[in-house]
């Protein structure tokens, strides 16, 4: 009998270990505000993609994208507004992209995606769902209960010969971005 208890403290401590375990690993690759991927755990995933589209000759692209106007809405609103607009943008990426691509937040209202397996036009098609998707249909109510609609902005960028690894390809896409960003924005550049 003293044993089966001793096997069942000993079963519970190493359940309770793996518990804690996975919870740590999610903290460490998981933005807090949003629950998408956080920059270290994107960039260190693009790393892993770069070598595996190099590896394999597939298509890899990612795109960057960013609130527009983002600071008006919160001297506007204030910074609680900015943060629901930045989850309703995280929640809008992830129903868009696809479960092999990654959706990860690089910081502030800058997001980025990496598409495993896609081409450019593949990549734009996605990007312009999703800056059409923001658009027409992300709405976030102010404090006050006023609502407050944004856009997007999106430059997007596919592995070439020249990238040396992924942080030239989210180099690449970034320029892209603020292509976007200059030409009007609620766009989608590629690079």
């Amino acid at each position: 009998m003293v044993l089966v208890l001793a096997a069942l403290l000993m079963m519970r401590a190493h359940l309770t270990t793996l518990r804690q375990r996975e919870e740590m690993r999610k903290l460490a690759t998981t933005d807090a505000l949003t629950g998408i991927a956080n920059r270290r755990h994107l960039v260190d995933t693009g790393r892993l993609e770069v070598g595996r589209a190099r590896r394999y000759a597939h298509g890899l692209s990612t795109m960057i994208l960013d609130i527009d106007r983002f600071k008006a809405i919160n001297d506007s609103w204030g910074h609680p507004t900015g943060d629901r607009a930045i989850q309703a943008l995280s929640r809008t990426m992830q129903t868009i992209v696809r479960d092999q691509d990654m959706a990860g937040r690089l910081g502030g209202e800058e997001f980025a995606v990496i598409l495993p397996e896609t081409d450019l036009a593949g990549a734009l098609v996605i990007a312009e769902r999703m800056r059409a998707a923001v658009a027409g249909d992300i709405e976030v109510a102010a404090d006050d209960g006023q609502p407050v609609r944004f856009t997007v902005s999106i430059g997007v960028a596919a592995l070439g010969e020249a990238d040396a690894n992924f942080e030239d390809l989210l180099t690449r896409a970034d320029r892209a971005l603020y292509q976007a960003k200059d030409s009007g924005r609620n766009r989608v550049v590629a690079a």
